[in-house]
């Protein structure tokens, strides 16, 4: 009896995610990037990663992309998977179906932007529920959980590697190319103005470098304890909206993915 509160207590936090993913793909239908809208839409590149190559070498992406009622299709396919899936979150035979949806998806958006403008996220955080058992779930979400952690480290990493964190006017460099567009368009918004004074003041900029330096970095300590995945998950949000808000780089595709964080000591109860 307690075992089965337990899970039905975990199954509402999973419907949390699954519902957070909702919005996300909706954002992604509203602002004119899902399947249907990238009808008509040529591509230039393949990607790095020889996973994409099986989707564009089979013209899955072109036969899409070249058929409005294919894109209309799977996009409703996509958000009917998606109530299933907050419907029963452990129903592994629909999330295995939602999460081939959606790395189609991310491969022909990427194959059309030309550029890694998506996070991976939306799609890694169904890899745990895909599987059958207690026990193959728990190993796949902390299997995911590992990739999360090494994916934000990684980038804290890099940035020492490629020595960025010795020039305290590199941030404001950053900004000054990053938003010529809006200078040329005579943008007057509140970003504008926090933009420019982060060029005019390199030092104030440079340290909120560090700080993102730092909640990338942090993350080293969930590769040792899931005692802090809790507060991991809110610096990692914090850090996508300052992101947001200083370089317009939104963090739709990562916020149900962080979220999983959340779940950490839970799913030792499934």
């Amino acid at each position: 009896m307690q075992e089965d509160l337990i899970n039905e207590n975990v199954k509402r936090k999973i419907r949390v995610i699954g519902c957070l993913l909702l919005l996300e793909y909706l954002v992604f239908i509203i602002s004119g990037v899902s399947f249907s809208y990238l009808y008509g839409n040529p591509f230039f590149n393949l990607g790095l990663d020889p996973t994409s190559w099986l989707f564009f070498y089979s013209h899955i992406p072109q036969f899409i992309t070249s058929n409005l009622w294919a894109g209309i299709l799977l996009d409703s396919g996509v958000m009917i998977l998606l109530l299933l899936f907050i419907k029963n979150p452990l129903n592994n035979r629909a999330t295995v179906g939602l999460f081939l949806l959606l790395l189609c998806y991310y491969v022909t958006v990427m194959g059309y932007l030309t550029h890694q403008n998506f996070q991976i996220g939306f799609v890694m955080v169904m890899i745990p529920f895909m599987f059958k058992g207690k026990k193959n779930i728990s190993l796949a979400f902390d299997a995911t959980r590992y990739f999360l952690l090494f994916f934000y480290f990684s980038a804290g990493v890099l940035k020492l590697y490629y020595n960025s964190l010795s020039n305290p006017e590199h941030f404001s460099h950053i900004l000054a190319s990053q938003f010529i567009p809006y200078y040329l368009e005579r943008n007057t918004g509140i970003r504008t103005h926090l933009n420019l004074y982060l060029i005019h003041y390199p030092k104030v900029s440079y340290l909120l470098y560090i700080g993102s330096f730092l909640a990338e970095f942090i993350t080293v300590i969930g590769f040792f304890t899931k005692r802090f995945d809790k507060w991991i998950a809110l610096i990692l949000l914090l850090f996508h909206c300052g992101i947001w808000l200083i370089m317009d780089i939104g963090a739709i595709g990562q916020i149900s993915f962080i979220s999983l964080l959340f779940l950490s000591n839970d799913f030792k109860n499934l």
